[in-house]
Formats: C-alpha cells, sequence, structure tokens
C-alpha cells in the first residue's frame, strides 16, 4: 500500500525486471482501507507510513515487524549506512528514537522549515531569513502583514504559508522551548502549559490576523505548491524535500529559497515530522520478498533516482552526494539543509492514537478561539480533556491503566 505517485510504473517494471517471480500489487495508500484490511487480519505486505507520527502505534500494537534481524544479515543495506532520521522508526517499548527499527525512511525532510520568496520579502523591506539565524514564530506574523496584499475584496497573495494548530506542529514550536505537550510516558497531553499556550495563542492569532491560509480560511489547493508557484502566498510550509517541486518551474526557481525551522522559544530544534517511508507487516506471508523490495526501494536504484532530483534527502548516507546543486537554490538550499541537521531532534508521539485523531480534536475546538466563544485558557483546557479521553481509551484498548 503506497501511493501511485512514488511506486511508479517505472519503479514496478524495473523490479520485475530483476524479480520477474515476485509481482507487485499496488493499492493506493488509504488510511481508511489500511484499517479495514487490518482487522480482517489480511494487511498488505509493505506498508507507506510516516514514520515520525505512527511509529509508536504500529510498533506497540504489533502490527509492523521488526527488521533488526534483516539488517543484520543484509549484504546491500547495514544499519551503519541509515541516516540518523530513520531513529523515528524505532521503538523500544516506552520511547521512540530508540530500539528495534520497525520501518526505513524513502526519503525525507526536517518538516518544520519553509521555502520563501525572495522578492516578496525585499519589496516589504524585510531582512532575508539564514542558515544560522532563524526567525522567530512571532516575526513571521509581524513580517506576514505587509506581504499579504488584497485588491477588489479578494486576497491576492497571502504573506505566510498554511498554518493548523496540529499535535506535529504544536509539539515542534514546544520544543523549542525546551518543553514538551507529552508526558514521559506518552500517556496524557498537557496544552495548558505556558509553553502551549504560546504555540496555541499563535495559530489564533494567525487566524485572526488572516494573513494565511488556516483552518477557517482553508488553502484550497491542499498544499503549499500550487499558491506559492503562482505567488498566492509568500511563504510555503515546506522542508528541502520542496525543491523538487520548484526544479519544475524555471522561474519559481529565480525567487524560491530554503529558511530553517522557525523558533518559539530560545532553542534550535528542527524537527521531521514526517519522516515518509514504509512498514512490513508482521502478518506478512512474504517478509523476505517484502523486506528485499524494501531495501532496494530506499537505498537502490529507485532512491539514487529520488536523490537526484531533490524531492527529499535520501534514508541511506551514501546517496547524499547525488543531491543536486547546479542551480543556486539548490546550492543555498542544501547550504540552510547541511546546517539544519545539527538541530534535528526526534519527538515522540502517543502510541495510543494516531496522530490523525489528536489534530481533529484540536482543529474540532479551534474554530471557537477565533471567534471568541472559547478564550485561549478554555480552548487549551478542553482540548486537553478531549484529546486525553482519546488517550484513555486507547490505553484501554491495549490493556493499560490511564
Amino acid at each position: 500500500m503506497s501511493k501511485a505517485g512514488e511506486i511508479t510504473k517505472g519503479v514496478i517494471d524495473a523490479w520485475l525486471a530483476e524479480h520477474p517471480d515476485v509481482p507487485i500489487t499496488l493499492i493506493e495508500d488509504d488510511p481508511t482501507r489500511l484499517n479495514a484490511m487490518l482487522a480482517a487480519g489480511t494487511p498488505p505486505d509493505l506498508v507507506r507510513g510516516l514514520g515520525a507520527t505512527s511509529t509508536a502505534n504500529i510498533a506497540s500494537r504489533g502490527l509492523a515487524l521488526d527488521l533488526d534481524p534483516y539488517l543484520a544479515k543484509s549484504s546491500v543495506l547495514k544499519e551503519s549506512e541509515l541516516a540518523k532520521i530513520n531513529d523515528v522508526w524505532r521503538w523500544d517499548g516506552t520511547r521512540q528514537g530508540e530500539g528495534a527499527h520497525f520501518g526505513l525512511v524513502k526519503d525525507w525532510s526536517q518538516d518544520a522549515m519553509f521555502w520563501y520568496n525572495v522578492n516578496a520579502f525585499k519589496e516589504a523591506g524585510i531582512p532575508l531569513p539564514t542558515a544560522d539565524k532563524p526567525l522567530r514564530y512571532d516575526q513571521l506574523l509581524e513580517y506576514s502583514a505587509p506581504m499579504t496584499k488584497r485588491g477588489g475584496g479578494k486576497v491576492e497573495q497571502y504573506g505566510l504559508f498554511t498554518t493548523a494548530p496540529t499535535i506535529e506542529a504544536i509539539s515542534a514550536m514546544v520544543a523549542t522551548t525546551s518543553g514538551r505537550v507529552f508526558n514521559d510516558d506518552l500517556s496524557k497531553v498537557d496544552f495548558t502549559s505556558p509553553e502551549a499556550m504560546r504555540a496555541l495563542q499563535w495559530f489564533i492569532d494567525v487566524a485572526k490576523a488572516k494573513t494565511g491560509y488556516t483552518l477557517l480560511d482553508p488553502n484550497p489547493d491542499g498544499w503549499d505548491w500550487p499558491p506559492f508557484d503562482a505567488k498566492r502566498i509568500a511563504m510555503a510550509a515546506a522542508g528541502y524535500w520542496f525543491g523538487g517541486a520548484v526544479a519544475q518551474n524555471p522561474k519559481t526557481a529565480e525567487f524560491a529559497r530554503l529558511a530553517p525551522a522557525p523558533m518559539l522559544g530560545s532553542k534550535r530544534v528542527s524537527p521531521a515530522t514526517s519522516a515518509t517511508g514504509h512498514w512490513i507487516s508482521a502478518k506478512s506471508n512474504m517478509k523476505d520478498e517484502a523486506y528485499a523490495f524494501l531495501e532496494w526501494y530506499s537505498a537502490g536504484a529507485p532512491a539514487k533516482t529520488r536523490a537526484q532530483s531533490g524531492w527529499g534527502l535520501p534514508a541511506v548516507t551514501s546517496l547524499a552526494t547525488e543531491l543536486p546543486q547546479s542551480q543556486p537554490y539548490q546550492s543555498e538550499a542544501l547550504a540552510v539543509q547541511k546546517n539544519e541537521e545539527q538541530y534535528l531532534q526526534v519527538i515522540s508521539f502517543s502510541p495510543y492514537a494516531q496522530t490523525t485523531a489528536v489534530s481533529a480534536a484540536i482543529a474540532n475546538l479551534f474554530p471557537r478561539a477565533v471567534d471568541g466563544s472559547l478564550s485561549a485558557g478554555q480552548f487549551a483546557d478542553q482540548t486537553t480533556t478531549a484529546v486525553n479521553d482519546l488517550l484513555k481509551q486507547g490505553m484501554e484498548l491495549a490493556g493499560k491503566k490511564g
């Protein structure tokens, strides 16, 4: 189960040329269908997932296969060759980033970074971000106002990237204050801490300022590339991988540049909140074949092609030299990225609820915080209660006491 745009016909044909006795049936990535297949006991052999947010859940539920025995005996891929980001696919039973590997990254980026339109910044008289001096979230909000252009009752250009108070975004922001949203055993959240409140208030202020797409004014394109390419937003929330999209339009490549992850507090943290890859079902009847495909796709010829395209950073260190640098935006983005890697941090998410469900609980209450029906404090209180109810239900299903 993956995406046809990633496991393309060309990828499948290349695999079959080398492994004609192991055909592939591709099921389009669909969380609802996956849950149904898991419930029926007939999961796909190989499943696409976001390692940063799903590892704890699939590992603790016994859904994913421990890959360490395969890595230990592989003649193609050694654990020592894995980029550090693969740690997000590790789980030791209590903590993410340690223990056995339950999946492998296909390609990755540090997701709190953003791209910006150089011309929009210059026209507004705003200093350009640099690799060694990230902007603060309050600066982003301040700068977004003069870069937001309106005419004829419509917004011609938003100054800020698309925002949403997801658990991933809030956790990344709070991490820069040296704080955490989840408690030590990941069984509860607290959005009422001063650090979490600052993050929630920022999202509320952005929605009220109307200087970017929000939950109350959704991005009709679903992601930031189309409006960024069309100069309808001055910033795009995306990591290094966005360079693959920029490469599609030479005119956009002239003004697009990558900036480091912003900061809410004083600690530099640049997390990966996706680390997209694949995991093998513990119930698969073709575990060996699934692993053979997984290491080939993650570290073999397809991975080399992806690295050369700029659509993300490779899963193995040996392919880092394949990243594109011929264009100014590419060499500058790679320099920013290399500096940013020292601030990479694994942020743990709870195994007791899927991050999509947690973010939905937050989103459900968010409009009331923006229109004033709920104060920021009430929003934090009610969101904490709603998410903790979800976690408690998950713990009960897992046979644990809350």
